[in-house]
């Protein structure tokens, strides 16, 4: 291989790694997604599409397969190990095969944002039932609001350091949250267990430049300022490669 092509190699390798490891948007927004699974077997399951821009966050949620007609609570958890809970954590605290909202707290970590149809976002609002999105007839929810967030918290969103969880689950089956199917919750003894146990969890994760569809898991083509950025330092390269390769170019390009 000649010294020209070396030198190219050389440039596109780092440039390559750079643009895998961009940041969100250009106007200082970053962007992030959930992939909401299941838990206590709810069957539901949605995807979340956070967008941060200062101290303004932007929320979009879809998720099925929820109890039909019915309130579903949701949040923003931060601290703890910054992931959904594992299986096993179901008997932590109570040896029933069920996760409760306790339960999986060290791995979620506590309620910031509650993520209300309408009024306050804080956590005073994390049980505010009437104004938590309620499910269609097929058990669907679509959520859709903007608000502000305090610093820290736009902070931990924007480093992936968050996770977003449902509630509600149907596990005696009849329809409707009751004391039957699982006894009173454990952050309120008036509600029934089944109105506050977590019934889907993701972590959000920051989106790479140019984004992706919410759930798609797919990687959009190379930004405009990316290509640029590859063109000319292919361009440099090629003017150099009339001279003596020296150099050797090492390391990877890491996001700050």
């Amino acid at each position: 291989m000649d010294r020209r092509k070396l030198a190219l190699l050389a440039v596109a390798v780092p440039v390559g790694a750079l643009a895998a490891a961009a940041p969100a948007h250009a106007d200082g927004a970053a962007v992030l997604h959930a992939n909401l699974s299941p838990v206590n077997q709810s069957g539901a399951h949605g995807t979340a599409k956070v967008t941060v821009k200062g101290t303004r966050v932007t929320v979009h949620i879809e998720s099925g397969g929820l109890l039909a007609h019915s309130p579903h609570a949701q949040h923003f958890h931060i601290g703890g190990q910054h992931r959904c809970a594992p299986p096993e954590a179901a008997d932590d605290i109570t040896d029933d095969g069920r996760l409760s909202t306790t339960e999986g707290e060290p791995y979620l970590g506590g309620v910031r944002i509650s993520l209300t149809t309408e009024g306050d976002t804080s956590p005073a609002s994390a049980l505010a039932i009437d104004r938590m999105p309620v499910a269609d007839a097929h058990g669907t929810v679509e959520y859709h609001r903007t608000f502000e967030v305090p610093e820290d918290v736009a902070a931990a969103l924007r480093s992936g350091k968050a996770v977003l969880e449902q509630h509600g689950v149907d596990h005696n089956g009849n329809g409707t949250y009751d004391f039957q199917g699982a006894g009173k919750s454990d952050l309120d003894p008036s509600l029934p267990a089944e109105a506050t146990d977590p019934a889907t969890c993701g972590e959000l994760v920051p989106a790479p430049r140019g984004g992706m569809a919410a759930g798609a898991g797919g990687t959009a083509a190379p930004s405009v300022d990316t290509a640029a950025l590859a063109a000319s330092a292919l361009l440099a390269a090629a003017a150099g490669a009339g001279a003596a390769v020296r150099h050797r170019f090492a390391g990877t390009a890491r996001r700050g």
